[in-house]
């Protein structure tokens, strides 16, 4: 059976439409999102939409990019553009509420133009999108009416991980904020306070003189033990250093690796930090 798909991101997409698939469902995609900012961020967004859909082979209908409509539906709204991501109104309007509307009456429009009996979305798969809301806004616009509105948790089952995986497994785009140029503002922010915080811990723990000296490692993709950071250094402070600055992969050398008895390359967590140690 088809179902109108209304999709956020791909990213989403990947395990929702999976988890459709395997409810028997045949899933016709739609990409209707006003909200993202830039126009070039919508359109890299789109195209790794269009990435799977070339992969999996899936219908994609591309709604019209519209950003005045979005910014037109918040304005007005009580402190809409203070408010974080998520949308959960907690009884008054937000800006993220209204988006999820506005996208999913397109979505149920867009639905009975087309003659489809169901439809959904791929926020259902966002760990930061209210689910209470999502459902509100549905039977607001008419949950049991013919199109009628199908409610998955995709969330569930380790949904968010499986997209994760989904995500490696084809090099997909994860992007790092909802969309609107609001959740932009935001995650710049909430980066800087982060980058902060980690380079005052990393001054307790090993001196300003230290800290001013390998802070430039932060968030690097590559960091080579011992080039980058001494062995030296990780003897006295231990492996608890590496939180800090956050590396997508440490390149470690095997006699200094088997002192912390890492013995193989493999993925690495410590605290809320996750990392790739490679050994050589």
């Amino acid at each position: 059976m088809k179902i109108f798909l209304h999709v956020c991101c791909a990213p989403d997409l990947t395990v929702s439409y999976r988890k459709l698939v395997e409810q028997g469902y045949d899933p016709v995609v739609f990409f209707y999102n006003p909200n993202i900012y830039p126009a070039q961020e919508y359109s890299k967004r789109l195209n790794e939409v269009k990435k799977l859909r070339d992969i999996w082979g899936f219908q994609l209908y591309e709604g019209d990019y519209e950003p005045e409509k979005f910014l037109e539906r918040i304005k007005g709204e009580n402190n809409s553009l203070k408010r974080p991501e998520g949308g959960s109104r907690k009884g008054s309007p937000n800006r993220c509420y209204e988006c999820m509307k506005l996208r999913l009456e397109k979505t149920k429009a867009e639905t009975k133009r087309l003659n489809f009996s169901l439809y959904s979305t791929t926020l259902l798969a966002s760990p930061r999108k209210s689910h209470s809301d999502i459902l509100e806004i549905a039977n607001n616009l008419g949950k049991e009416e013919n199109p009628s509105f199908k409610y998955v948790n995709f969330r569930s089952n380790n949904g968010v991980h499986m997209a994760a995986i989904l995500c490696k497994t084809y090099n997909i785009y994860r992007q790092n904020y909802c969309g609107c140029s609001f959740s932009l503002n935001e995650s710049k922010r909430y980066e800087e306070e982060s980058k902060q915080k980690n380079y005052k811990n990393l001054v307790e723990l090993i001196s300003e003189e230290l800290t001013q000296k390998y802070f430039k490692y932060y968030k690097k993709d590559l960091l080579r033990i011992p080039q980058d950071i001494p062995a030296k250094l990780l003897e006295n402070v231990g492996l608890h250093f590496l939180k800090y600055l956050k590396p997508q992969i440490i390149l470690m050398k095997k006699e200094i690796a088997q002192d912390f008895n890492i013995v193989t390359s493999s993925r690495y967590k410590i605290d809320n930090w996750k990392g790739k140690v490679i050994l050589w």
